[in-house]
């Protein structure tokens, strides 16, 4: 199961942190094997941003409601997203000490290349736009 919506921020609670929680659950019921989030940088600490604080708020409620649901998971937390063309390489770590861009495309392939059981099993990560192809990123 992948979890991407967003509500631009027009419904933060109810997409964002309520819609997350309740197909996190939905999932569970329904005996998938994994979940994948897409998350945000600087959900890990929403007081990062007073202009994006409560979307932040939104997305790190979601992230710990999945995080103690018992379901397998892989919590994917991107930089800002461009509409730029997809290169099909990131740069991935578990915290950054530097905010940056990341192509939507290249987003959405690392959440499917996430999806396999073994990668990233219970793990969160932020990821950029880097060097390194998304497939051997996700793997190292």
């Amino acid at each position: 199961m992948i979890f991407a919506a967003g509500s631009k921020g027009k419904n933060l609670k109810g997409v964002d942190q309520e819609g997350a929680k309740k197909l996190t659950d939905a999932a569970k019921k329904s005996g998938a094997s994994k979940f994948v989030m897409l998350s945000s940088m600087g959900a890990d600490d929403p007081s990062v941003s007073e202009e994006m604080q409560d979307y932040l708020q939104a997305k790190h409620n979601a992230d710990e409601h999945l995080k103690s649901s018992g379901m397998d998971y892989s919590i994917v937390r991107p930089g800002s997203l461009t509409n730029n063309e997809g290169s099909g390489k990131i740069k991935l770590s578990k915290k950054f000490d530097e905010f940056g861009e990341i192509a939507r495309a290249d987003v959405a392939k690392t959440l499917v290349e996430v999806l396999d059981n073994k990668v990233r099993h219970n793990e969160v990560f932020e990821i950029l736009s880097g060097d390194t192809e998304i497939e051997k990123a996700v793997r190292s």
